[in-house]
C-alpha cells in the first residue's frame, strides 16, 4: 500500500513571486534570439538587421562580445522598422519616427500616473470631508 504524505502548508516556504506583469516586462526586454532566428522571424535576410543596426535604429545585445541576441522588444523595433522602411521612410526619417513614439510612451505613462494620483487624492479627500461631516453631527 501507498502512503502518501502531505506536508503541513504553514511550515512549507514559499519564493516569493514576481508580480506577472513585471515578469513579462522583464522577459520582453530579455535578449534571447540569434539574428539568425529572427531574420526568419521577420523575414529579412541577416545583412538588413545588420544595416539597421548600422544606421543606428536598434543596438542588439551581444553575446560574449561578439554574437548579437535580439530581445522580445527589439524584434517589435525591427517589425516598425521594416514597416516604416517599406513606406518609403529613410534611416534619418525612422529614427525620428521611433524617438518621437516613444517619446509619446513616456508622455502617455506620465498622464496615467498623474490621472491615478489625482484620483488618490480626491478618494481620499473625499473621506476627510465624510469624516468631517460625520465629527460634526
Amino acid at each position: 500500500m501507498e502512503e502518501k504524505i502531505f506536508k503541513d502548508k504553514s511550515t512549507t516556504k514559499r519564493r516569493t513571486r514576481t508580480p506577472l506583469q513585471k515578469r513579462s516586462e522583464a522577459s520582453s526586454s530579455m535578449p534571447k534570439y540569434t539574428i539568425g532566428v529572427v531574420s526568419q522571424l521577420l523575414g529579412l535576410p541577416p545583412q538588413m538587421l545588420r544595416r539597421y543596426e548600422e544606421a543606428g535604429l536598434l543596438e542588439p545585445a551581444r553575446q560574449s562580445g561578439k554574437n548579437r541576441l535580439y530581445s522580445d522588444e527589439d524584434v517589435a523595433m525591427l517589425e516598425e522598422i521594416v514597416e516604416l522602411y517599406e513606406q518609403g521612410v529613410n534611416a534619418a526619417g525612422i529614427r525620428y519616427i521611433l524617438q518621437m513614439r516613444r517619446h509619446v510612451r513616456v508622455l502617455q505613462q506620465e498622464i496615467k500616473e498623474v490621472r491615478e494620483a489625482q484620483l488618490r487624492v480626491e478618494s481620499t479627500r473625499l473621506q476627510v470631508d465624510m469624516n468631517q461631516e460625520q465629527s460634526d453631527e
